[in-house]
């Protein structure tokens, strides 16, 4: 309870006046001697008691009617949860700045610019000394809690639309912290959002435990029309000069109405190729575009499309390394070895020296001098016969096959279980086994690889020894031998490891030295070559990880597509950029990947909200919708004045009023007919 006119509590101390005013005119008895009492009527003693309850009556009717004039005059106001009108109010925003915020509304303004002036209007109903914060739904650093609201008014102005989903369990969360470093009683929490579906939690979000809590939602709807270009599923594999390359796309549309729209291939700034597709409602509908790398370098593209309804998810930017030959890099792990244990690998895949004859360039090197330079140049690691690898080069690989590119490793009489024991992939750890005698003969390939079966006559081949191999359940088989797994392939993030059972010597078998070898194995390097820069792409509001180029690097440089630029440190070879949340293409200066397309998150297109009963369902805690139409600031101070009673307690004083009166008359018309028949009885 609080009072709108507290000064006129002082007339409290009049509710006790009609008590004392009754103690006062109190009639008391008297004696009197009488000589006898023949002459007196005798009278019913319940009249005395009936009297005496009127005047109970009376008093009580009297003292309440006092009472309830005080507390309208006192405007006595009824609140739902505590809230002191006098106290400190502590005051968080939690806007939505996610994709979806991006929609219009009614008057062609977007639902974000909306959400952004009713926050400015809820800033506005602070008075000096209030607190104010700023959480962004997206994730977004926002405003800790500040007494300068003029700060948080520059924050709001300053804010955009990103490209990403959001949390309202994190966003509420995080409001909740804020509200907790600050001693002001009166706590707050004002949701601005359009309550997109795929945000909302699994459950609702606990609440209950913060006490005098308001809650309020207020929600920003616009239109659910809307064309989007989904993700551009574009193939991993090496891109080559003056080869096709081919950039498939898929145009949603999550509207209600059927859609017709252009859509638009660009390389750089350049337009290549344009398109017009018509969408049904609801549904998706899917093209292609070619276009032909005409120089190696990296190549940064985008699809876009028109649409007039929300912007950001109009295009999807891709970046692929476009290469001459496929880049295989040979490591040894023995330095003083004078046995080359690439022989016969590098004469079935590479035989000319810098001619790439087979579309693929090989260079060799040494596990001891592994640097994730030399990891960015090249499509595929191959190791034959390692040695253990130290801690330090499992992480460089491990990093490598996550980023998209793949290692393969031949066995070898060095090979065993402690080899890839670095690895902190269980998989990898268990993946090779012992070495064991074998005399059977023939190959069967497998999965990806089984088109090789109708070119090649694989009878021939006799093994001498394999190397036992265990697989995971997930990985992929590539060839076998009487049972025996020969090839294996574990995913290891976007990349991979294939593993080998035999050498690329001929200690193990005789296959290096017949024809089918180099076919099999240019079709294997093919197969495993896979671009990590074709990989780097993540959604808005993701991490990106970059591998520093040189261990003496301290930050990397990076520029956005749309002008920005900034540099992040460098901790033990890596840096993480936080900061995507618009789309574009990120560029970055002596690290890997080079370039990394940020994109939407395709969720947010689709532009379908909670209804009224599930938007309230967000949290288990009292929540007060606000309307969208309708002055913001008048809305809270209703609020947090809480219900007016005065009409109330005017109302009852009026009845106890009446009700007096008439238990008054009541009681001196039943008097008067007392005196009345007295005076008869006396006369008679």
């Amino acid at each position: 309870m609080e009072f709108g006119n507290p000064i006129f509590l002082w007339g409290l101390l009049a509710v006790p006046l009609p008590i004392l005013l009754h103690l006062f005119f109190k009639r008391r008895k008297a004696k009197v001697a009488f000589s006898t009492l023949q002459f007196f009527h005798q009278r019913k003693r319940y009249l005395a008691h009936r009297r005496r309850l009127r005047e109970i009556l009376l008093l009580t009717l009297r003292t309440l009617a006092l009472l309830c004039l005080v507390l309208a005059l006192s405007r006595m106001l009824f609140q739902s949860m505590p809230y002191g009108l006098s106290a400190k109010t502590n005051a968080v925003i939690v806007l939505d700045d996610t994709l979806s915020m991006d929609r219009k509304i009614g008057s062609g303004a977007t639902a974000f610019e909306l959400a952004t002036q009713k926050a400015g209007e809820v800033l506005d109903t602070l008075a000096e000394g209030d607190g104010a914060a700023l959480v962004l739904l997206s994730g977004r650093p926002g405003l800790a809690m500040t007494r300068k609201r003029q700060l948080v008014r520059q924050r709001l102005e300053n804010a955009r639309v990103t490209g990403a989903t959001g949390s309202y369990s994190a966003a509420l969360k995080q409001a909740v912290s804020a509200l907790a470093t600050e001693g002001n009683p009166n706590r707050e929490i004002f949701v601005l959002s359009d309550f997109q579906k795929n945000q909302a939690p699994s459950k609702p979000v606990e609440l209950d435990a913060v006490k005098g809590l308001r809650i309020y939602f207020l929600p920003v709807n616009g239109t659910v029309e809307n064309l989007s270009v989904d993700d551009l599923k574009l193939s991993s594999r090496p891109q080559m000069v003056n080869k096709h390359l081919a950039i498939p796309y898929r145009v949603r549309n999550s509207g209600e109405t059927d859609r017709e729209t252009t859509v638009t291939l660009l390389i750089g700034s350049e337009t290549c190729n344009t398109v017009t597709l018509s969408v049904p409602a609801g549904q998706t509908a899917e093209g292609r575009f070619d276009y032909v790398p005409d120089r190696a370098g990296f190549l940064g593209g985008t699809v876009r499309l028109t649409d007039s309804h929300l912007a950001l998810d109009n295009s999807r930017t891709f970046a692929v390394n476009v290469c001459e030959n496929i880049r295989v890099l040979l490591l040894e792990s023995d330095l003083l070895s004078r046995i080359r244990p690439f022989h016969f690998l590098k004469v079935a895949i590479d035989p000319s020296e810098g001619e790439a004859l087979n579309g693929i360039q090989t260079e060799q090197g040494f596990v001891q001098e592994l640097a994730p330079k030399e990891l960015e140049k090249h499509h595929v690691i191959a190791m034959a016969d390692p040695q253990p690898l130290s801690a330090q080069t499992a992480t460089l690989l491990t990093r490598y096959m996550a980023n998209g590119g793949t290692v393969l490793v031949f066995a070898g009489a060095n090979v065993n279980e402690k080899t890839f024991a670095a690895f902190e992939d269980t998989r990898l750890q268990h993946l090779f086994g012992a070495k064991q005698q074998a005399e059977f003969g023939g190959l069967q390939f497998k999965g990806p690889l089984s088109a090789l079966n109708a070119l090649l006559q694989m009878d021939l081949l006799k093994w001498q020894r394999i190397h036992k191999l265990s697989p995971s359940p997930s990985a992929t088989v590539l060839a076998e031998s009487h049972g025996h797994t020969v090839m294996a392939e574990e995913k290891i993030g976007a990349g991979s490891l294939i593993a080998c059972a035999f050498s690329c010597r001929r200690d193990y078998c005789n296959w290096p030295e017949l024809k089918s070898f180099p076919i099999a194995m240019i079709h294997l390097l093919t197969y495993a070559a896979h671009d990590p820069q074709q990989n780097a792409g993540v959604s808005c509001g993701n991490l990106v990880r970059f591998a520093a180029l040189s261990p003496s690097d301290t930050q990397i440089v990076l520029r956005h597509s749309d002008g920005t630029s900034s540099q992040i440190p460098v901790e033990k070879g890596e840096a993480v950029f936080a900061d995507t949340w618009q789309p574009g293409i990120l560029t970055a200066e002596r690290a890997a990947p080079r370039c990394v397309a940020i994109n939407p998150v395709p969720a947010e297109s689709d532009l379908a909200c909670l209804s009224s009963g599930k938007m309230t369902g967000l949290v288990n805690a009292s929540v007060t919708v606000l309307k969208t139409d309708a002055g913001v600031e008048s809305q809270i101070r209703a609020y947090r004045q809480g219900s007016d009673l005065t009409g109330l307690f005017l109302f009852l004083a009026l009845v106890l009023l009446l009700l007096e009166l008439f238990v008054g008359n009541t009681y001196w018309l039943a008097g008067m007919n007392a005196a009345r028949y007295a005076g008869k009885e006396k006369t008679t």
